[in-house]
């Protein structure tokens, strides 16, 4: 602060006094508060059976930097706007159990971890199919399969009314191996031991009724055996 004296006329005093800046005022206050943060989806204890998004809500009493998402433990992507998210394709990985969990920063770098969630990715196929006229052929994705344990592996297979299944045909590891079929009304099952990692199935249809669409065709796992037999899944 710096005070001024002047003399008036008559032999007063004219006292001024003035605040300068030179570092004057009140210091900004740290920020020391973590954002808050949760993963919303997927739910803890579901089952995954193809592409899902996972998300977290988070917040910040300034403002949220960036949430990070974890797959056991290890860093898979970052999403700095909200609906903060990260899309996860489980098909590469074993069936087994694998636990998520998110991190959120603010500006200051103050962070915080969620609670973890545990899902389950098991055994699961996905077919897709291109009709052609009264034919259709369904090309059959398999993932859970670990690469060095085969797995014995029953299918449901679904098609319209009057479809019948013309073929059954497998490339990759153990191809063709134990491949056997039961017919059921409008479904069979397939019971191929062992199936591995990178195998490829092919199922022909015949028969197909007119109008009939990729959509009426489907693949599912009933069942699945470990290399003695017994039943896992």
């Amino acid at each position: 602060m710096r005070i001024l004296k002047r003399s008036l006329l008559g032999g007063g005093m004219l006292v001024l006094a003035a605040c300068g800046g030179g570092g004057g005022g009140t210091a900004s206050t740290p920020d020391v508060t973590a954002p808050t943060v949760a993963l919303s989806a997927p739910a803890n204890g579901a089952t995954m059976t193809g592409t899902t998004t996972v998300t977290a809500d988070a917040a910040d009493d300034v403002g949220v930097a960036r949430v990070d998402f974890y797959l056991n433990g290890v860093k898979q992507g970052s999403d700095t706007t909200a609906p903060y998210s990260y899309s996860w394709d489980p098909s590469t990985l074993a069936r087994g159990s694998y636990t998520w969990a998110a991190k959120a920063y603010d500006a200051a770098g103050n962070e915080r971890d969620s609670a973890a969630v545990t899902v389950t990715v098991p055994v699961y196929a996905t077919m897709a199919t291109v009709v052609t006229g009264t034919g259709a052929v369904g090309t059959v994705s398999l993932a859970g399969i670990p690469v060095a344990a085969p797995y014995g592996v029953n299918f449901v297979v679904t098609m319209p009314a009057g479809g019948t299944l013309s073929g059954v045909s497998t490339s990759g590891p153990y191809a063709g191996s134990g491949l056997a079929t039961i017919s059921g009304a409008n479904s069979l099952i397939l019971a191929s031991s062992p199936v591995a990692s990178g195998q490829i199935m092919t199922v022909t249809f015949a028969n197909v009724p007119s109008g009939a669409q990729p959509s009426d065709f489907g693949i599912a796992v009933s069942a699945v055996y470990d290399g003695n037999g017994n039943l896992i899944q």
